[in-house]
């Protein structure tokens, strides 16, 4: 697999307000880990709301898989970006089923960092989030993955499915979506 040095271009399905202000994507650079996780932290959540998590149950996931990368991990990995999203989309499985949404607000954190602070969600993207939510588990996490820019060979290797069963799933998540949406 080859090394992941330069951020991918945000999804069209998800906007935050640093990427509105016509900001240029930042490339990777190891030893600045302030940027990878301003960077990375909103898209790790819109990629696990992709899956059908909502703002809060992608922050917690988001946060504590970013937690698990600090603070000796962080200069080993040789795809930071992949093993964030992988280890983010297991929290999120972890968590529990019958979690209540919280009433409060979210507390602000030292330098507006909050990822839910940052995500933007138009009234066609929240349409396109209630259409992914329709599709079967599998097909909702491969297209959670297309959706974030990674190929079909990334995405297999990052979930131990074959090149053949992504393209598979994605194909027909298209389709389904397609027809979810009326397109």
């Amino acid at each position: 697999m080859r090394a992941m040095t330069i951020e991918q271009p945000p999804s069209p399905l998800h906007t935050t307000t640093e990427q509105t202000q016509s900001e240029p994507p930042v490339p990777f650079q190891r030893n600045n880990f302030n940027a990878f996780y301003t960077q990375e932290m909103s898209a790790v959540t819109v990629f696990l709301m992709h899956q059908g998590a909502t703002a809060y149950e992608a922050a917690d996931a988001a946060h504590e898989a970013i937690a698990k990368l600090l603070p000796h991990l962080w200069r080993t990995l040789d795809h930071p970006r992949t093993w964030l999203r992988v280890t983010a989309q297991r929290c999120y499985w972890r968590q529990s089923t019958t979690r209540a949404a919280p009433t409060d607000p979210v507390p602000d954190r030292p330098g507006g960092t909050c990822p839910l602070a940052t995500v933007v969600v138009s009234e066609f993207q929240q349409t396109v989030l209630d259409a992914l939510n329709q599709l079967p588990p599998t097909m909702r996490t491969v297209m959670a993955w297309d959706i974030d820019g990674f190929t079909y060979t990334e995405i297999a290797e990052a979930l131990t499915m074959s090149p053949a069963a992504v393209r598979q799933n994605v194909s027909r998540a298209r389709k389904r979506l397609i027809t979810l949406l009326d397109l």
